[in-house]
């Protein structure tokens, strides 16, 4: 039976994450509803998410409207970014939603630059502290980081930062859902990290992955677990397997858990796939 899987989308960037997420067809034949939820009443009314939660001044009402939203989930992703008021007002809400009705719950966010205001960065902070310990995977990646993204575009515009940011939470989420029915415990890992490679060989697509921007230099090193995924066009040979699994497991300390897990997609062709997922303990936790 297919989990019940709700993506909410918070605040302008979130709202957008959404939107990109429907236009590429993200979670296509699977039990999920996407949710967007603002304070910008223009952008709530532009979202193609089937339910948009205008965040007004009435906190009574805007609980009820978000417990309604989530109602029946069983896994809650959420995209924001961090510097703005909605997610102030709602990350709270949804992780109270989630502790009380016991709903695993990933987060991909968006640390706010350093060329924003004071006041965002504040915000951005006191978010953070109602997300560590309180959600079962927290994705946190700096504005900066996409920077690199876009090294070959050096006027690049916040904004179109942002886009960039959009694209690679959406990738992300794509993937985790690509694996969600296997079972629920593979997302309940704490503070993590993720980078994806894609090569004609599950040796390059993994050293692509580990080079991926939103993985820090020692994230291998320090990562209390390791999870990684391979898919391919058709079945890998054990040797291709073997050699892949071999370099990351070089790069880890000897207590580190290890899993993996392999998918065929006809879609493909030659390609292979690379996601890895490093966790580290939660402070909270």
């Amino acid at each position: 039976m297919d989990i019940n899987i709700k993506i909410v989308g918070v605040g302008e960037g979130g709202a957008k994450a959404i939107t990109k997420m429907m236009t590429a067809g993200v979670g296509k034949g699977k039990a999920i509803e996407f949710i967007a939820i603002g304070n910008d009443e223009n952008i709530m009314l532009t979202s193609a998410a089937r339910k948009n939660i205008f965040l007004n001044r009435d906190l009574t009402t805007i609980y009820k409207n978000v417990f309604d939203a989530l109602n029946g989930a069983d896994l809650i992703f959420i995209v924001a970014g961090l510097a703005g008021n909605a997610a102030r007002i709602s990350i709270p809400i949804i992780t109270s939603f989630a502790k009380a009705y016991d709903a695993v719950t990933v987060a991909f966010i968006c640390k706010p630059s350093i060329l924003e205001s004071t006041s965002r960065k504040i915000n951005a902070d006191y978010t953070l502290i109602n997300l560590r310990g309180n959600v079962d995977t927290l994705f946190v990646v700096p504005a900066e980081k996409f920077f690199i993204f876009c090294i070959d575009r050096p006027q690049i515009s916040l904004h179109e930062m942002f886009d960039v940011a959009d694209d690679i939470f959406c990738r992300g989420v794509k993937n985790f859902l690509d694996m969600s029915n296997a079972s629920l415990e593979l997302f309940k890992r704490g503070n993590a990290a993720f980078g994806f490679g894609e090569a004609t060989t599950a040796l390059d697509a993994i050293k692509l992955a580990t080079k991926f921007p939103t993985l820090e230099e020692d994230e291998l090193k320090t990562a209390t677990k390791i999870f990684v995924r391979l898919v391919s066009g058709c079945p890998l040979p054990l040797t291709s397997l073997d050699a892949a699994k071999k370099f990351i497991k070089s790069q880890l300390q000897p207590d580190t858990e290890f899993l993996s897990q392999e998918a065929i997609n006809p879609l493909l062709g030659e390609k292979i796939s690379a996601l890895i997922v490093c966790t580290r303990k939660d402070e909270k936790r």
